[in-house]
């Protein structure tokens, strides 16, 4: 478990058992919802690469981001922010909505530090970023459906080795050395790929808590995605990378796009693959999205 601290608060330990008890219960349990926060990532990305061994699962991104430090002044300094266990909290804001805007988390954060997390976006993470939100946006479908159908304790006792969830406490590792009172203000459960293999708190919270999460699929992140052969036999190759691609969930126009196909052919695949139980689909707003189902995952494999 680690933590996120500032240099203006009192900082926690981490490595030597530290546990943090979060009370969740009434108006904040109600509160608990999912988001994902694009200066995050950045900023763990840019942590990982002081030592890319503690994160081997992205080391085809270190190799690659490599080459293209050179372009970001200031570097130096943010790397030296983060070192050690905890990290600096005005660095991290909470996201306020599920998919954050990256210009509107940064507004939350004093310069020039804003200025050098940009950059660090824009030349390292921005290529990979639909890649990413790929992954983050997976997860939070799965966990969602988990918390409608089975409720929040079923949500925390799969979220991390660490986390664990008991009398309407969240425990993050055994020995009770901090809490926090969440039972207003709630709780966003956000996703990241950076962050692995940690699970990373905030310990004084202004307002909503954040815990923060590897995300499912991390170890899939930086493969070459292909559509399988013999599924593509079996329903047709359209069919088949049109379950490749939802691996995320994802509209009819985004499937039309990226299939190069009207969104009409697009409505009847799905149609025929839903019937299949392969697909399902749900509204979210204005959207209608449609996913990839535990069925289609195994024949997929």
């Amino acid at each position: 478990m680690a933590v996120e601290g500032s240099p203006r608060r009192r900082a926690a330990r981490n490595g030597d058992g530290v546990a943090v008890w979060v009370r969740l219960a009434g108006v904040g349990l109600a509160k608990v919802r999912f988001a994902y926060s694009p200066v995050f990532e950045t900023v763990m990305a840019v942590d990982g690469l002081r030592d890319p061994g503690a994160h081997a699962v992205h080391l085809p991104w270190v190799r690659w981001a490599r080459e293209r430090l050179d372009g970001i002044p200031g570097l130096d300094a943010l790397s030296a922010r983060l070192q050690g266990p905890v990290k600096p909290a005005d660095l991290m804001p909470v996201p306020d909505v599920r998919m954050s805007d990256l210009d509107a988390e940064l507004r939350h954060i004093a310069q020039p530090e804003a200025d050098l997390i940009r950059r660090c976006h824009d030349r390292l993470i921005a290529p990979h970023w639909k890649r990413i939100t790929a992954v983050l946006e997976a997860d939070i479908a799965a966990r969602a459906a988990t918390l409608a159908d089975k409720g929040v304790e079923a949500v925390f006792h799969d979220l991390h080795p660490e986390v664990t969830w008991a009398d309407g406490e969240l425990v993050l590792h055994r020995r009770p050395e901090h809490r926090v009172d969440l039972t207003e203000h709630g709780l966003v459960l956000c996703p990241s790929v950076f962050c692995r293999p940690k699970a990373w708190i905030a310990l004084d919270p202004v307002g909503q808590g954040v815990l923060r999460y590897p995300a499912r699929g991390i170890g899939t992140l930086w493969e070459e995605r292909e559509t399988p052969h013999d599924l593509a036999a079996l329903i047709g190759r359209t069919r088949a990378h049109l379950l490749t691609l939802l691996e995320a969930p994802k509209s009819t126009t985004d499937l039309a796009a990226a299939l190069g196909v009207t969104a009409g052919a697009v409505s009847q695949h799905i149609g025929v693959l839903r019937a299949a139980r392969l697909v399902t689909t749900r509204r979210e707003g204005r959207h209608v999205l449609h996913m990839r189902t535990t069925r289609a995952d195994a024949l997929m494999s």
